[in-house]
């Protein structure tokens, strides 16, 4: 039988980079270099993300009074504050057997709108639930969760069963045309087509989490970085000393995250029920720093953007709502703030400055004191205030590509912006990739170790 902890572990490069011929060595560098688009014959015979990054999993069910369906989405993401909104991709066209059309799914979505997002401890219901999924087709969506076999019950907020072995449920609607804080309209429509993939927005208005662990007994353990060993060096740059501005708000980062913990939020429950604590999300606007923080433990990854600005100035900007959203074109969406609410969300310099340049790149870290400490930095200082951000991160980077390529990452995707969506505080801006660079010593042998669950844990 094969181990919880061997089903769900990731590693990439499963194959030899060094020797497909995808993937070219870049003379005078340690990096090698994959070109995309894919054309439609490459992807039917193998549609898998070209390379790593690193991103959650979740089970989403659906039901419109009729039928009921269930779905295992990768990346789902938080991509606005107020309202509170989620994304889900669903593939709309089809690529390969691995990427196929969610036409019966969308339409049982379409018709009760709303969706219960679970999260399943890895173990025997998780597996049960993923076998189900796989097993059945989307043609006959509507049988797989009777399939597994598994206790349900509906959810609080509209028809999509949950299942009990849940530990974290978040519920939610397709969101409706309304107005963003500056008046604008935002949300004409629920979702937007982009190639391969549609992606669903939902406002979230009932999260609910067991109740044990929303009153501490047990915890939340998820790990937001892959890790790896790097082994080649990489030129060291001169640092500037800032004096650290302890007047602002401050965001920490730890990629080995517990919730609930001493430096979370408490779970504010509304009520409990079915063994469940319940919270019903208001749409008020909180401007206080602390309370405007994401309500419960959402498990999500983080991206490394960079851009030049129009002087040539490379930027950084750490980016915890970045997720793959398309297959075909291949798709990285990073959402940035643009709203004046408070310090943790207030208009981002790195919006303006990615638009004008057109372009980003997206760097994949891992876990390392370094790149932590890189993280916190940058998360910390705007390039208004810090010229020189990126190299006082202490990261390395080289400006001789069309975006800055931070080589103490293993993995870059450059991307070229095609759309934005406004949301309400952030913006969504759609990065299709046209280059993907991966450090010389990313290889078969010391591959990125990813593991897209989060665990519940009693230490």
């Amino acid at each position: 039988m094969v181990k919880v902890e061997e089903r769900y572990t990731c590693f990439w490069p499963d194959f030899d980079l060094q020797g497909s011929q995808d993937w070219k060595a870049l003379d005078g560098t340690k990096l090698l270099k994959r070109e995309l688009p894919e054309d439609a014959d490459a992807l039917a015979q193998d549609s898998r993300w070209p390379a790593l990054f690193p991103s959650a999993m979740c089970i989403v069910t659906t039901g419109d009074g009729f039928f009921s369906a269930m779905e295992k989405v990768v990346a789902p993401v938080i991509v606005n504050r107020f309202p509170y909104v989620m994304s889900l991709s669903f593939c709309v066209r089809g690529l390969s057997t691995r990427h196929y059309p969610r036409t019966r799914f969308l339409e049982i979505l379409e018709g009760g709108e709303g969706v219960a997002v679970q999260f399943i401890a890895p173990g025997e219901a998780l597996n049960t639930v993923m076998d189900a999924i796989a097993s059945i087709s989307d043609e006959d969506i509507d049988k797989r969760i009777t399939s597994a076999g598994l206790p349900t019950r509906k959810a609080i907020s509209n028809d999509a069963p949950v299942f009990s072995d849940a530990y974290l449920v978040y519920e939610g609607k397709l969101v409706k045309e309304s107005k963003d804080i500056e008046g604008q309209t935002i949300y004409q429509k629920p979702y937007t087509d982009i190639g391969s993939h549609r992606i669903c927005f939902f406002e979230i208005n009932t999260i609910q989490l067991q109740q044990d662990i929303a009153e501490g007994r047990r915890q939340i353990a998820w790990q937001s970085l892959p890790t790896w060993s790097p082994q080649c060096k990489v030129p060291s740059l001169e640092k500037i000393t800032i004096e650290e501005d302890t007047s602002r708000y401050q965001k920490g980062y730890n990629p080995d995250y517990r919730f609930p913990s001493k430096n979370t939020i408490a779970f504010e429950a509304d009520y409990i029920k079915n063994g469940m604590s319940v919270m019903e999300l208001s749409t008020e606007l909180k401007t206080d720093n602390d309370d405007s923080r994401w309500p419960c433990f959402f498990p999500s990854s983080l991206g490394m953007i960079t851009s030049f600005m129009d002087d040539g100035t490379p930027n950084l900007m750490p980016c915890g709502s970045t997720a793959v959203i398309g297959r075909s074109p291949f798709i990285i969406g990073i959402c940035v703030g643009y709203a004046a609410i408070n310090e943790r969300y207030r208009p981002r310099s790195s919006l303006e400055i990615i638009r004008k340049a057109g372009k980003f790149g997206c760097g994949v870290p891992f876990v390392s004191d370094k790149i932590i400490k890189a993280i916190t930095y940058a998360g910390n200082r705007s390039i208004k205030d810090d010229q020189r951000k990126l190299f006082n991160s202490g990261l390395s980077v080289d400006e001789s590509f069309d975006v800055p390529i931070l080589l103490d990452l293993p993995i870059t995707f450059v991307c070229k912006v095609v759309n934005e969506i406004r949301l309400g505080t952030h913006i969504m801006l759609l990065g299709e990739v046209s280059d993907i660079y991966v450090r010389e010593d990313v290889t078969q042998d010391n591959p990125l170790c990813w593991y897209p669950w989060a665990k519940i844990t009693t230490e």
